[in-house]
């Protein structure tokens, strides 16, 4: 296994898929990660390159579509929550920006019925291949089937891939969320979001120290 000079130790990218992370963690288990001790847990015994957040941010231009499709009965107070749903946003991105991740964002699209969508896919993509002859270890966090097919290219560039989300039942009771069987069986392993939660999620005082919201 390749190391990084000087160090010793084998070198780690990490890349979070930010809506389906959130779908796993908060909207499955009600709760906060603590993404300072997430990115300090993954990358122990490891020399960190690079950790990655993708995520959609709602714009001025989409707020308006959004205002449009939804029809609401008052249109300025849900421009008002948006635009404190945008604020929050931007105030998680710029923590996480000076806390050792490099956020990659794209302004979300609204489509029939309001539902809001960010496909960052692709620049996930292009990421970890990228750094692929540089990396002995990824930790993809996402649940996400897509990424099966670049799991496997990446894997056999020689980078051992771990894949961090939930098969837990009650994250499919609760929200219907589960990893998908195909893209734990093409990583090398597999890391169970509950065995792991006791360490990474916030406390009520780390809480009141940092970020109040995630999104």
């Amino acid at each position: 296994m390749k190391h990084a000079i000087g160090s010793g130790l084998p070198r780690l990218a990490i890349f979070v898929d930010g809506w389906n992370f959130k779908y796993a963690t908060h909207d499955a288990f009600g709760v906060n990660i603590d993404f300072v001790k997430l990115l300090e847990y993954l990358s122990k015994d490891s020399f960190l390159i690079r950790a990655y957040y993708y995520t959609g941010e709602w714009t001025t231009d989409t707020i308006e579509q959004y205002i449009r499709i939804m029809a609401p009965a008052d249109p300025q107070a849900m421009r008002e929550e948006l635009e404190g749903q945008r604020r929050r946003s931007q105030s998680f991105m710029r923590f996480l920006n000076r806390n050792g991740y490099m956020v990659v964002k794209k302004p979300l699209k609204v489509f029939a019925g309001g539902v809001t969508k960010a496909d960052l896919d692709l620049e996930l993509a292009i990421d970890m291949l990228s750094l692929a002859d540089r990396c002995d270890r990824y930790v993809l966090a996402s649940g996400d089937g897509d990424f099966v097919p670049l799991v496997r290219a990446v894997a056999a560039r020689g980078v051992r891939i771990q894949v961090l989300s939930t098969q837990h039942p009650e994250a499919y009771i609760r929200c219907n969320y589960k990893a998908a069987d195909e893209l734990v069986d093409s990583a090398d392993e597999f890391i169970e979001l509950c065995d792991i939660l006791p360490y990474i999620t916030r406390t009520p005082s780390v809480q009141t120290q940092r970020l109040r919201e995630e999104e």
